[in-house]
């Protein structure tokens, strides 16, 4: 994946060079246009799991959704882009949670919302101790590998970022946030 991305980042660089052939730069051009082009939204049968959310028979449903320059992305499209940690209730002061979205829906008024499950916590009864407890520079910790039952709707701007997930055993997981926290830019040094 990082080798992907740092594919994709060279050739952005060189497609905004002014030596780009013209050519290539035309092939750009049509590529940003089909890669930005409006979807159609047309109200399709809701899912029961997600009925029992929102109560309407029909919605606008969306495979991905671009926010902030963030692609979010349901778990059946693509399982990385749904993993994301938000404030449960938009409640900035609590912290932020891990969850996996499993639809993304219009509200009546238009705006996109997060139908997500939440990764349940380790009980108290597990008597696992979370090795990363002790290192609170580290962002990550011990989960169950199991989702909620139940959705919960969430707004896009409630959501901090994306993590990763690591399967440890049958019944734990861990979660590693990959949330940006400051922005260090990338000096390369000219010999």
């Amino acid at each position: 994946m990082l080798n992907s991305y740092i594919r994709a980042t060279k050739l952005r660089c060189w497609l905004s060079r002014p030596d780009c052939p013209p050519v290539i730069r035309e092939c750009k051009v049509l590529f940003d246009r089909i890669v930005h082009a409006p979807i159609s939204a047309t109200a399709t049968a809701v899912p029961e799991d997600l009925y029992a959310l929102i109560k309407r028979r029909t919605a606008v449903l969306r495979a991905r959704l671009r926010f902030d320059g963030v692609i979010y992305s349901r778990a059946s499209t693509h399982v990385g882009n749904s993993q994301v940690f938000f404030y449960p209730r938009g409640d900035w002061l609590s912290s932020p949670i891990p969850g996996s979205i499993r639809h993304i829906y219009a509200s009546p008024a238009g705006e996109l919302v997060l139908a997500v499950q939440r990764y349940i916590p380790l009980g108290r009864d597990d008597h696992t101790i979370d090795p990363f407890a002790m290192y609170p520079g580290f962002p990550a910790k011990l989960y169950s590998s199991s989702l909620s039952c139940h959705l919960e709707s969430i707004k896009v701007a409630w959501v901090v970022g994306h993590f990763a997930r690591w399967k440890v055993s049958s019944d734990q997981a861990v979660i590693l946030s990959l949330c940006r926290v400051s922005y260090i830019p990338f000096v390369s040094a000219v010999i």
